[in-house]
């Protein structure tokens, strides 16, 4: 999935796997809530974005490299998968 600037919409700034979407489940010890996923960011696009929660010492989005993030759900998209699984699928 691509995590998008919070302040900037069209701005990709990392691309990631969803952990949790639980509102229960805590990152950098604050409950994630309705509007907040948890993820792990596996690529960095824009190192300099800010956090939306920032938390210990991770303010920047190259502080949160293969680390867990709160994310909001308005700033996440999925990448579309369908047509390559139909590519595997058909070989």
């Amino acid at each position: 999935m691509i995590l998008y600037a919070i302040l900037r919409s069209d701005q990709a700034v990392a691309k990631g796997i969803i952990i949790s979407t639980d509102p229960s489940s805590e990152v950098g010890g604050q409950p994630l809530g309705r509007q907040y996923c948890e993820v792990i960011v596996n690529i960095v696009l824009k190192r300099d974005a800010i956090l939306p929660r920032p938390y210990d010492e991770m303010e920047t989005m190259g502080d949160a490299d293969m680390m867990s993030v709160a994310w909001p759900y308005k700033k996440v998209t999925t990448l579309n998968l369908t047509l390559f699984l139909i590519l595997i699928c058909d070989e």
